[in-house]
């Protein structure tokens, strides 16, 4: 299943009210999150910035990547069937 097109802003609010990664300031244009399990850092995330426009493909892949999530499982994300505990128990399971 390929990832669907989404807004930046949409990617951005829904990684950051869902997952509540650890925002680290950064010289970068970009805000980065740290993803902690457990009191282990388990991924590190490029957040997006808040513009409209669609996100090219291949940055929201990355994305899905880095959140060590599959396409179908980063649209769930986004399109709200996916919830921040349910992201958090598929990265235990990943991580046996």
């Amino acid at each position: 299943m390929p990832i669907q097109d989404y807004r930046e802003k949409d990617i951005r609010n829904k990684i950051i009210g869902k997952i509540k990664p650890e925002i680290r300031k950064g010289r970068g244009k970009h805000q980065k999150g740290a993803i902690y399990l457990d009191g282990n850092l388990e991924a590190r995330v490029k957040l997006p910035n808040d513009h409209d426009k669609i996100m090219k493909r291949k940055k929201s892949q990355y994305i899905a990547s880095t959140l060590k999530l599959q396409n179908g499982e980063f649209n769930d994300l986004i399109d709200c069937p996916l919830t921040g505990p349910r992201y958090y128990d598929l990265l235990r399971k990943r991580s046996r």
